[in-house]
This record gives C-alpha cells, sequence and structure tokens, in this order.
C-alpha cells in the first residue's frame, strides 16, 4: 500500500473518531475497508504521533480526548431564522438566562453573510414567539448556583418556603435537573428529609447553600419519565379520569393534544367522552372547571363530588 493511501485512511479515519458521537470499530473498518488489525494498527500509530484515542466501553465507541479539528460554525438562512426565532422570544420575558441568551444571539447574527443577516433579519420579524405568559422571577444568582450543583452533582443546603403549609423548612437536596414548566422554574431532586424525589419551585428557596458532597445520578431518571404522569407538574397517586364534553365544548376538544394518555370517543349526539390518566388531581380539575356546565365528571366519583362543590359554591355566590 503506498503511503498517499495509508494517509487518506488515516485522514478519513480521524474524521470518524473526532465526530461528537465518535466512532465504533465496525464503522472504521467498513469505512476505509480493512481489517479491525488494520485499524488497531492506525489507532496506535494516531497515539504516537500525539493523536491518543479512547475507547468507551459503555458506548462501545472510540473518541480523541480532545477535540483534533474545529468544525467552522456555518447556518443555512433557515436554520439561522428558526435559533433566532426561538431565541428572542425567550429574551422577551425576565428569565435568568436572558443576557446569555442575547450574547448568543449577536454571535449568530454575526456568523452569517451580511445579506443572510437581512434575510434573518426580515424571517425574525415575520414570527413573535412567548413560552409563557409574565413567568416567575428569579435571581440569576440564585439559578447559576443550583444549575451548578445539577451540573456536578453536588448537594445542596436550601431553606425551602411551602405554600400549602405556609411554613419554612431547612433541607438537603440532591438537584437532579431544572425544569421551566408553566410560569415557573423548578428544581427535581432527592429530598433528605422527605427521603424521595420532590419537586421544589426555585422562586421558594433561600439562604441556598453548595455542598461539599456529591451525589449520583440515578441511572433509571429522566424529566420525560418524572413528569410523564402529570397534567401539568402536579405528583401524587395514577388517577383514571372519564368525562363527558357537551357538543358546544366538544368543538374545542376534538382535535387537542392535552395528555399523551387521553383518549377520546364521539358520540351520535356530537358530545365526546375523554379519559386520561394523571398524577394528582388538582391541576385538572381547574382546567375542568374552565368548561363550566359543558363538562360532566363521571369518574372518578371523588373528582365528580370536589367539581360539584366548587359548582354549588359558585352558584350560591352569584345568587345573592
Amino acid at each position: 500500500m503506498s503511503h498517499s493511501e495509508k494517509l487518506l485512511r488515516l485522514l478519513r479515519e480521524i474524521y470518524y473518531i473526532d465526530r461528537r458521537e465518535g466512532a465504533a470499530l465496525q464503522e472504521l473498518t467498513e469505512g476505509g475497508e480493512v481489517s479491525a488489525r488494520t485499524v488497531y494498527r492506525d489507532l496506535d500509530a494516531l497515539a504516537q504521533s500525539g493523536l491518543p484515542v479512547h475507547f468507551e466501553p459503555e458506548t462501545k465507541r472510540y473518541r480523541f480526548l480532545s477535540q483534533v479539528f474545529l468544525q467552522p460554525l456555518t447556518f443555512t438562512v433557515k436554520e439561522a431564522t428558526a435559533l433566532v426565532q426561538c431565541v428572542q422570544g425567550m429574551c422577551k420575558d425576565d428569565l435568568p438566562i436572558r443576557p446569555d441568551l442575547r450574547q448568543a444571539l449577536e454571535k449568530i447574527l454575526s456568523s452569517l453573510p451580511l445579506d443572510s443577516q437581512k434575510q434573518v433579519d426580515a424571517g425574525r420579524q415575520a414570527v413573535d414567539i412567548r413560552l409563557a405568559s409574565h413567568p416567575v422571577s428569579i435571581g440569576r444568582g440564585l439559578f447559576h448556583l443550583v444549575e451548578q450543583a445539577v451540573r456536578e452533582r453536588r448537594r445542596i443546603e436550601v431553606r425551602y418556603y411551602t405554600k400549602s403549609r405556609d411554613s419554612w423548612t431547612e433541607r438537603i437536596l440532591d438537584p437532579y435537573v431544572i425544569a421551566f414548566r408553566g410560569r415557573a422554574w423548578y428544581v427535581v431532586g432527592f429530598c433528605h428529609l422527605r427521603g424521595g424525589v420532590k419537586l421544589f419551585r426555585l422562586d421558594r428557596m433561600d439562604e441556598v447553600k453548595l455542598l461539599l458532597p456529591t451525589f449520583e445520578l440515578p441511572k433509571n431518571f429522566s424529566p420525560e419519565a418524572f413528569f410523564a404522569g402529570s397534567w401539568l407538574i402536579e405528583q401524587g397517586d395514577r388517577v383514571h379520569v372519564k368525562l363527558k364534553f357537551a357538543p358546544e365544548a366538544a368543538r374545542w376538544v376534538r382535535d387537542e393534544h392535552f395528555h399523551d394518555s387521553q383518549q377520546m370517543e364521539e358520540l351520535a349526539d356530537g358530545s365526546i367522552l375523554f379519559e386520561v390518566s394523571v398524577q394528582g388531581t388538582r391541576e385538572i380539575t381547574r382546567w375542568i372547571l374552565g368548561y363550566g356546565g359543558n363538562v360532566e365528571v363521571l369518574e372518578p366519583e371523588p373528582l365528580r363530588a370536589a367539581v360539584a362543590e366548587a359548582g354549588w359554591k359558585m352558584a350560591a355566590m352569584y345568587s345573592k
């Protein structure tokens, strides 16, 4: 084999390994049409030349210990416009990440040719995005301290206000992830006081301290799984809810996706049977009450009674 052919093979292997996801042995052998023994010799040659390759047993992929080539940042006009539209939408509200978003926005625009910048400017004015109406404000210092704890898997000590009990408690938390839902920022983590994974609002935290002890993130934890059964964020016992929407409300419900577990059945008179399984009933109760007399709770009985009681209270209030 000539030196030029070997050089081309090595460059091809460097390209595969330097990708974000790294490279599997099969990709290296098939890409260069060589045997695994040849690939192993090439990896030794790369290490001797100052490009050590690391093998990850978990993913079974090869990676460089540091980036070999810095890929140029390039966006198409459509890609840049989509990013700018989303980023500028989040910059409208008082979010703790807004200053960083604004800097990122300027970097995206400055990376484009002048003609492309003009096209992106036109596109950003054509779409208006707002993720939440007046999100709850929190300090940047608090946000970044908790974010640091999440990244470094560090425990935190907090003084936390529980609104339902109108009381403050001292807690030690293992913060797993920061989540934005509805109008507020939350932390999902293990609470050593309660002995379980709980949900905490960032704006109800005070005197947050970063502790030295670290923790291991459970392998089976994911934000998607944690919130999967919630109507929005509520945690509680799983409840199967069955509703009947009158034809007047059915037209507004029929084509909407409210929850991953929802099932709908359209009846002959134009009404809709709506079934869903959620964790807790506080949030879905508020949603049900928004439809007034155009929805009836069929199951479960405690939820039916709670909605009926709310209706009686409203009727009594307005009858005075």
